[in-house]
């Protein structure tokens, strides 16, 4: 039986595609170093959290230079991401396509800014991201050094990113307060909701998974007795904390971009068009993951807000 938890790693053979799969299961920074001589490798990624476990696997695979026509194509688009042209694929890549999205829930696009020739190779994965929608899309930078100087080929890169739904990730930032880490690709793999994902009983916050009677209650209790409700028990601290930062965000949204936000995620969008919802909602989060902390709070709201206006 298909296990939909493998995350496919990919990007050309001199990327250190492996040491940032090893750096991302270790939570530590990237460290400059060869790529690996081996072509394809899979390795396990057991996912331990305070709340659940799953377990899941990286597929390591190198990417081919395109040919210059494809090369072109990308080149045009970058000048124009809000148009989407018809991306040539093989009858082959498709095979291998429908193959992997029974399997692969997360693609992680492995690029070297200093060669800007290397971001086409994302092309037939655009596709597949297009044809069958894998839960996570991230275009990761990385270099041995620092790349600084590119601002406008990398406002390209970002901007296509966001209109296509892919998060954008830049390891070479010379920003020293960058918020792009090896722990953001690590934070959006470990909060995706995959397919072998348990919970833990023992959660703290989490939902109770069993339905045992508490042994201080009396389940023969008479039934004429007074069953007034007892008053509600008060959320833990840390909850309540949450809630309170919560209301002090909300309290700070203009009411109009919650309205705008959600005409445009239910108006303007047709409500059987439910992929198209999708899409939407992974290019908002993908737009708010590159803001800074206090206005991605603020946007958070809003569209926590917005999507709140729609079920009452």
């Amino acid at each position: 039986m298909d296990v939909k938890n493998k995350i496919l790693v990919l990007g050309r053979p001199e990327i250190n595609k492996a040491g940032l799969v090893s750096s991302v299961m270790a939570g530590t920074a990237l460290e400059p170093c060869v790529a690996s001589s081996e072509a394809s490798a899979q390795i396990a990624w057991d996912i331990d959290t305070r709340y659940y476990t799953a377990q899941t696997e990286f597929w390591v695979d190198s990417t081919e230079p395109l040919s210059t026509a494809h090369t072109e194509l990308v080149q045009n688009w970058l000048s124009s991401p809000s148009t989407r042209p018809s991306i040539p694929i093989d009858t082959s890549t498709h095979e291998l396509h429908d193959s992997l999205s029974t399997l692969v829930d997360a693609i992680v696009f492995v690029f070297d800014p200093r060669d800007s020739t290397s971001f086409t190779d994302i092309l037939p994965w655009a596709q597949f991201a297009i044809d069958h929608e894998p839960s996570i899309l991230l275009c990761v930078a990385v270099s041995d050094t620092k790349v600084g100087g590119m601002d406008g080929q990398k406002d390209e890169w970002f901007d296509w990113c966001v209109q296509m739904g892919w998060e954008w990730v830049d390891l070479t930032d010379v920003d020293p307060e960058s918020e792009y880490s090896v722990e953001r690709v690590r934070d959006a793999l470990v909060a995706n909701e995959w397919a072998t994902m348990v919970p833990k009983a023992n959660s703290k916050t989490g939902p109770k998974t069993d339905h045992t009677p508490d042994s201080n209650v009396d389940i023969h209790a008479d039934s004429n007795a007074d069953h007034t409700p007892e008053p509600a028990i008060d959320a833990p601290p840390e909850q309540r904390d949450e809630w309170d930062m919560f209301d002090k965000i909300a309290s700070t949204v203009d009411p109009r971009r919650v309205t705008e936000l959600h005409q445009r995620l239910f108006t303007q969008t047709p409500q059987s068009d439910m992929s198209g919802l999708m899409s939407q909602l992974h290019s908002l989060r993908t737009e708010i993951a590159q803001l800074d902390p206090e206005t991605a709070r603020t946007r958070a709201a809003e569209l926590a807000l917005a999507l709140g206006k729609h079920t009452l």
